[in-house]
């Protein structure tokens, strides 16, 4: 049978301020093992509120605060995590978040609101149903009425989660409750019936003739027959365009590509790193070229400066020189020669030639580094050039991968409606499966029509089904040094209890611990018969102390406590551990595993708060 139904995967608490509170799982088996009052039943009950539970659980005094308890679990058949989240606010439980993602990848994810309401067109219900590919519609619920109720999850719930009150009840472990008026409950048995059988309960009500009664079903015959032949030609063209794809195969191919897309993801990643990095890089050399710009446009007029000042002197010796060759003649003012000395005028000759010998030297200086910064504006031209080139190298292998990965979405949309069309033709094959036992059902029936009372008759399993139920029981029982492996037939069905006769004994004359242990393989043996026969169920169950014994409260009902022995309780755990690998099986007790146990996921509590970890609640 495909891998269907799911796992959980991870318990999270959250609240502001508060420090996340978890429990990681894996497949197999899971044991939260330690102290009392550590938390471990509150996280039980917690795992119960996320898949449907109706009522918030009782918060410990250390757990106030927290206002979400999300539950990570994985589609076994769709291999994808779904995260479901709800509140513990009295005012918001009734809506519950279902993520596409695992819990650490919420913020981008895509999500629906499930209601906790059955009847809900979008129900929590409807949703893990379709998980463990279950498509039960109804159970008896009154049996003098006729009246029948819709199978929802939480029929399967009874059926594979105990607490540790119900762990250890008399009753049969179908039933919610273990007084005497719960002994009888059409709609917990009827629940039972369909869990193990794979059929749903009918109605039938009306007093008719026997004749009416065959025209019905032969009508019923004639319409289930069109069905069959409309679900066979259905089949059939669909399987027609799969090309031979195996459910598996396509699987691993919409797996290698999301592995594919999620690595070209990271490449796209990278490359938009290195293009922002060449960005800036390239912003810093234009900025250096422009201040490379900027000091060569100074320093070219700095020598404009320095020219102008040496054709000034030039020009000032040119006309010293003209005047020089003027007529001498006396001021009119005091009759003195205006003419100086030739002395004097070699001095001034002297000064000018000076000065210009400086300008030239500034020039000449001026120039070599009017040189350099033009080759490091050249240099600097050619990193821009080139890191521009870098930059559309970058941009060119980005828009390829790009590509990539709008090519690879188109496929993996391709893939998963191929994956759709085979769980479609899977749900008709079962559809088909049914139709064509209904029709014998109902063939056999026409010579066996008898005229009906209003009251219904409550189906009861067959006894090679039963038989092999509490093989599977016996099994476990014997695995676990319960009971002798040497006498056969030590555990029977009791059909008027509903319950297993174990070693000639009723459950009820067992004490306390021992009822937890047979509890706990009728809960277990129904997950491994739903298994062996291809029968839905969600993939898991979860016992709260199955190990442990109520001394206080065995003392005042004045019961015997019948303490589980220590080779029991290191059975348990063995086996479990060594034969659960294609199930989950998650165990909250006192009891702490063998420390020689190997291949488990396990989680000690100390309630100790000087010692790690101290509890469910973090310190």
């Amino acid at each position: 049978m495909e891998r269907v139904g799911f796992e959980i995967k991870k318990l999270l608490l959250q609240g502001v301020g508060k420090a996340d509170a978890f429990l990681n799982f894996d497949t197999g088996l899971n044991v939260i093992a330690g102290a009392s009052d550590t938390g471990k039943s509150f996280a039980y009950e917690c795992i119960n509120y996320v898949l449907g539970a109706s009522d918030i659980p009782e918060i410990p005094n250390e757990a106030r605060g927290y206002e979400w308890v999300l539950l990570e679990i994985f589609d076994k058949f769709a291999r994808q995590s779904l995260t479901l989240k709800r509140s513990l606010l009295e005012s918001q439980k009734n809506d519950i978040c279902c993520f596409y993602a695992d819990i650490d990848h919420l913020d981008n994810a895509s999500f629906e609101i499930l209601s906790c309401d059955s009847k809900a067109k979008n129900s929590l219900s409807s949703k893990l149903l379709s998980l463990c590919k279950c498509s039960y519609r109804n159970i008896l619920r009154n049996s003098s009425k006729g009246e029948t109720g819709v199978f929802t999850f939480r029929k399967f719930i009874y059926l594979m989660m105990m607490n540790e009150t119900r762990i250890v009840q008399k009753n049969s472990p179908i039933f919610m409750g273990d007084t005497k008026r719960d002994k009888n409950s059409t709609a917990e048995v009827a629940s039972f019936f369909t869990v193990l059988s794979g059929l749903d309960y009918e109605k039938y009500i009306k007093e008719e003739s026997i004749e009416v009664k065959k025209a019905q079903i032969k009508g019923a015959i004639d319409e289930l027959i069109l069905i069959f032949n409309a679900l066979q030609k259905e089949i059939t063209e669909a399987e027609s365009t799969l090309d031979d794809y195996a459910p598996r195969q396509v699987s691993e191919v919409i797996e290698s590509i999301e592995n594919s897309i999620k690595q070209q993801r990271i490449a796209v990643e990278e490359f938009e790193k290195d293009r922002e990095k060449s960005i800036a890089q390239l912003g810093l050399i234009m900025r250096e070229r422009g201040r490379i710009t900027d000091n060569l446009s100074k320093f070219k007029l700095l020598k404009k400066n320095y020219q102008s000042d040496i054709e000034r002197l030039g020009f000032i010796e040119q006309s010293h020189d003209y005047t020089g060759q003027l007529a001498d003649v006396k001021c009119p003012i005091c009759h003195t020669a205006m003419k100086s000395s030739e002395e004097k005028k070699e001095m001034y000759f002297i000064a000018i030639d000076k000065e210009k010998a400086k300008l030239n030297a500034h020039l000449i200086d001026l120039q070599g580094t009017i040189d350099d910064f033009e080759k490091d504006l050249l240099e600097t031209g050619k990193i821009i050039v080139k890191q521009q080139e870098n930059i559309k190298s970058i941009e060119s292998e980005l828009e390829n991968q790009t590509r990539q990965i709008s090519k690879a979405l188109v496929e993996h949309e391709h893939y998963q409606k191929i994956r759709d069309k085979m769980i479609a033709i899977q749900n008709n094959k079962k559809k088909l499966y049914d139709t064509k036992s209904r029709i014998q059902e109902l063939n056999e029936r026409i010579d066996n029509t008898k005229a009906t009372s209003n009251k219904v008759e409550v189906k009861k399993l067959s006894d090679e089904l039963m038989e092999e139920f509490c093989k599977i029981i016996q099994g476990l029982l014997e695995n676990w040094n319960f009971i002798d492996i040497s006498h056969e037939d030590t555990v029977y069905f009791n059909k008027k209890d509903n319950d297993v006769i174990v070693k000639s004994k009723t459950k009820a004359s067992y004490g306390k611990g021992a009822r937890a242990i047979i509890n706990s393989s009728f809960i277990i043996a129904i997950l491994l018969y739903c298994k062996q026969n291809n029968l839905p169920h969600p993939g898991f169950v979860v016992l709260d102390s199955p190990l442990t014994t109520y001394k206080e409260k065995d003392k005042r009902n004045n019961e015997k406590n019948e303490e589980v022995s220590k080779s029991v309780k290191d059975s348990f755990f063995n086996n479990l551990a060594k034969y659960s690998t294609d199930y989950q099986i998650i165990v909250f007790d006192n009891e702490t595993p063998p420390e020689d146990l190997h291949g488990i996921t396990y989680h000690h509590f100390t309630g100790n708060l000087d010692l790690d970890r101290t509890g469910f609640i973090p310190n």
